[in-house]
């Protein structure tokens, strides 16, 4: 009876034992993904060189946006640009700039050019224009003079068609242009929506996001 009973609370101390070491390995559980949940909530920011790259991409992202002319760094790394470090992240910014402006430059450039064109074809087809109606005219002066319709004679149809062929071209010179005036609005705004999204970035990283 007493080794019964001495292996009766043995068994029930083990017993106990492992519920409190199941007790214990769930609550450091709990804790760990508590922890864990409470980094999640509260990034933390970047420090050092990489701190000191993005406050440099922020004011190269926030000089795109405003359109500025040049970049104006944070004071804390224009104080420290006599560093190796510092000078090439500020050199890097500026080349950046530089780099972004003249492919905008570029593509602005592709469509002027192509404005350019299409206003002296139009100015082309206007100056046609006035010369057929003045043709007409002049037609139309000679008949009333002679007593005859000039509306019905080869030659003032055929310069009827010419003009309405100049006001067709003209027409269209005119809806290719208002499509290359969307075309630049869309230039600039995809430039600035695109920078807004760079600063946006890096100052969520900055943040620790």
């Amino acid at each position: 009876m007493e080794a019964m009973s001495r292996r009766t609370t043995v068994e029930e101390d083990v017993s106990a034992a492992l519920r409190r070491a199941i007790g214990f390995a769930g609550l450091f559980g709990l804790t760990a993904v508590a922890a864990i949940a409470c980094t999640a909530r509260n990034p933390q920011p970047v420090s050092g060189v990489a701190a000191d790259r993005l406050m440099a991409q922020e004011a190269l992202w926030q000089a795109e946006v405003n359109g500025a002319p040049a970049i104006a760094f944070p004071a804390p790394l224009l104080a420290r640009r006599a560093d190796p470090k510092i000078a090439a992240i500020l050199a890097e910014a500026q080349h950046q700039l530089a780099a972004d402006r003249s492919a905008a430059a570029a593509r602005r450039h592709v469509v002027l050019q192509r404005m350019d064109e299409v206003r002296a074809d139009r100015d082309l087809h206007e100056s046609q224009r006035v010369v057929l109606s003045l043709k007409i005219e002049q037609a139309y002066l000679k008949a009333q003079q002679r007593g005859t319709e000039a509306g019905q004679q080869p030659e003032v149809m055929a310069l009827k068609v010419q003009a309405a062929k100049a006001n067709g071209d003209i027409a269209l010179a005119n809806r290719e242009m208002n499509v290359l005036n969307d075309r630049m609005m869309s230039l600039a705004n995809g430039e600035h929506a695109r920078a807004e999204g760079r600063l946006t970035a890096v100052r969520t990283q900055l943040q620790g996001g």
